[in-house]
């Protein structure tokens, strides 16, 4: 049983993808601007991967398996966890006419999550970590610690506040803008309620974060100083119940 005082991430947080259809407007949505192939090529580039056959991944935040799938295909053992079982239905629709037998879906979160197998390889969280107040960001961090093995990789992709608080009434209206100008009106709409509603939070809050959670920075990157990209090792254990 949970203690009434524990951070409920199964809540609805930001924009809402909670039934089947937000789910496929929000696969179509994303798939008019983005290119999931290349960002997980990228992705594992920017790792400096290149034994994926023989490891091990967590997904953590999976949503309609936009990472999770491709990584079928290279990793040893993929474990696409999320706390929505409507995205979770919706990646195994897309798995449906493609080898799939080293996927395991799992309906948990950040701080639900019981990794009973062995620790991984590997540990990818992307758009989805600022659905977590900090706070609660600092306790899943010390949680995926135990997922991960020793010398093993952690990394985040998300929205982080890499600019100097008193520039971010100009710095947000500049980033809102270029997202309508690229992905339209709607899209628009959704990153405004990320910036009101979700839980993104500043770099240098994170950067300590990581680290007090056991990890070392190895390498990031943001080029606009919104969408940010991490590549932690993890260098000791941590102590959490």
């Amino acid at each position: 049983m949970l203690n009434n005082w524990i951070y409920d991430e199964y809540k609805h947080c930001g924009v809402d993808y909670s039934k089947e259809e937000h789910a496929d407007e929000y696969d179509r949505e994303h798939q008019s601007f983005r290119d999931y192939e290349k960002e997980f090529n990228s992705m594992i580039e920017f790792l400096g991967l290149s034994n994926t056959q023989e490891l091990s991944v967590i997904d953590l935040g999976c949503g309609t398996g936009a990472t999770s799938i491709f990584a079928t295909e290279q990793f040893k053992k993929v474990y696409g966890v999320d706390v929505s079982d409507v995205m979770i239905h919706q990646a195994k629709k897309k798995l449906s006419n493609k080898f799939s037998g080293n996927i395991e879906f799992i309906n948990a979160g950040f701080l639900t999550y019981n990794h009973k197998d062995e620790p991984v390889d590997l540990l990818i969280t992307k758009a989805a970590f600022h659905h977590l107040p900090d706070f609660w960001k600092q306790i899943a961090l010390l949680k995926m610690n135990k997922m991960i093995k020793k010398d093993g990789i952690l990394y985040i992709f998300d929205v982080v506040f890499d600019f100097q608080a008193n520039d971010y009434k100009d710095r947000i209206d500049k980033w809102v803008f270029n997202f309508e100008k690229n992905a339209g009106q709607k899209f628009r709409e959704e990153v405004e309620t990320h910036i009101r509603d979700e839980h993104s939070t500043f770099k240098w809050i994170l950067d300590g974060m990581i680290e007090r959670a056991g990890f070392r920075i190895e390498n990031c990157k943001s080029n606009d100083k919104f969408i940010t990209e991490y590549h932690c090792i993890k260098i000791k254990d941590v102590d959490i119940d």
